[in-house]
């Protein structure tokens, strides 16, 4: 079994920013050793997230929508009051929106090559940003 790590970082330019990671992804695993496996991404942050879905450009506009909407900015959250909270960013929204996607995701790996569909791409959301992200990888397998 081998196991390959890396990191790298990613700049976001707005404060709920989606950016495809494929061809970033695509040319991290060039070179790999492993044939059959699996890799694995996991953002090191607690207000972002990485999902496989289409990358299409009115797609993208509404999954911002949905999740501005799933989450509204203007509540208030317990998170957000110095009451309650050392935080001084106000970013529960942003924390919310994480907790209902994922850091991670897994992308099989077979013949040497990322397996995903026609329409699939890896998508990192900054739910709080802008910011620069930082992003492990891991390719296991043989």
């Amino acid at each position: 079994m081998k196991v390959e790590s890396h990191k790298f970082e990613i700049e976001t330019h707005e404060r709920l920013d989606l950016v495809d990671l494929t061809q970033k992804v695509r040319e991290l695993f060039n070179g790999s050793m492993v044939k059959e496996g699996v890799l694995y991404l996991h953002s090191m942050h607690t207000t972002t997230a990485i999902m496989i879905n289409e990358w299409q450009d009115a797609l993208i506009h509404d999954l911002k929508l949905f999740l501005q909407d799933i989450v509204d900015d203007k509540d208030y959250f317990w998170h957000n009051d110095p009451e309650h909270s050392d935080c001084v960013r106000g970013n529960a929204a942003s924390h919310l929106r994480a907790a209902v996607l994922s850091h991670n995701v897994m992308v099989p790996i077979e013949d040497g090559k990322l397996v995903l569909g026609q329409w699939q791409s890896i998508i990192f959301a900054d739910l709080g940003g802008p910011q620069q992200r930082s992003i492990v990888a891991q390719i296991i397998g043989e």
